[in-house]
This record gives structure tokens, sequence and C-alpha cells, in this order.
């Protein structure tokens, strides 16, 4: 019983608390700027709710994926970021856990990271192996 109780707090108790986040694009080093080499707005995925743009960005010989200000999807448990193409995700590049269900986020895109192998970022549950939400560019 107390495992079953568990599992379903671990399950359940994200879907009624939402984690705002408001984090500050990565900093411009030297005289150099942002720039957008990609944007797409989230779509919920089934039953989940996703809204809000997402945009690959190069700052300073960096590249982000960037969530903005109106980024917002249903929130749940173990959830994280990942680049995909074709219409799935790639479990082979996770960005990330993703830092909370609304709000600015940032995630660094690894340097090993081709990105015209990918047209899309998606919030993915990796307990049920199921999306919240997908931006495509």
């Amino acid at each position: 019983g107390i495992a079953i109780l568990a599992f379903a707090y671990w399950t359940l108790l994200p879907i009624f608390i939402n984690v705002q986040v408001q984090e500050k694009m990565p900093e411009v080093a030297g005289t150099g700027e942002a720039k957008v080499l990609a944007s797409g707005n989230f779509q919920g995925i089934t039953y989940h709710e996703a809204s809000g743009i997402a945009k690959v960005l190069e700052i300073s010989g960096n590249r982000y994926v960037r969530f903005e200000e109106d980024f917002k999807v249903t929130n749940g448990p173990d959830l994280f970021v990942y680049l995909g193409k074709g219409g799935n995700y790639d479990p082979a590049v996770n960005l990330g856990r993703l830092k909370g269900n609304m709000g600015s986020q940032n995630y660094e895109i690894p340097s090993t990271i081709n990105l015209a192998d990918y047209d899309s970022v998606w919030v993915w549950c990796r307990a049920f192996r199921v999306g919240f939400g997908v931006a495509e560019f």
C-alpha cells in the first residue's frame, strides 16, 4: 500500500503544481550578439497542453535552446528536454531536466551536435515514455 501511495504521489502531484522559471538569456561576450538560428511554437501532445516560443540561439560561439517567457506545458513527473527530427524525439540528445513548466529557460546544446540533423525540441516524460510538448523549427 505504501508503494502505491508513493507512486501516486510522485506521478500525480506535479500535475497540480506549477513551477515558474525566469531565467535570463546567456550573456554575450565582447561585442557579439545573440543570433537566432531557428524558432517554433510549442504544441501539446495527446492530452497534454503546451504553448509558447522556443528558439535556437547562438551566443558567443555557444548554442542554446531557449524557451521564452510565454512557455507553458502541463507539469508531470520526470520531464526532460530533447532534440528531435521527423516527428520523433532523439533519446541520445538529452539537454537536461525541465527546469520548470512555465517561463523562460535555457538549455545548452553540446558542440558535438549537428543542428542540421534536428528540426524540433521536445518536452518528454521519461517515466511514461510520452511527449508533453513539441516545438518544430
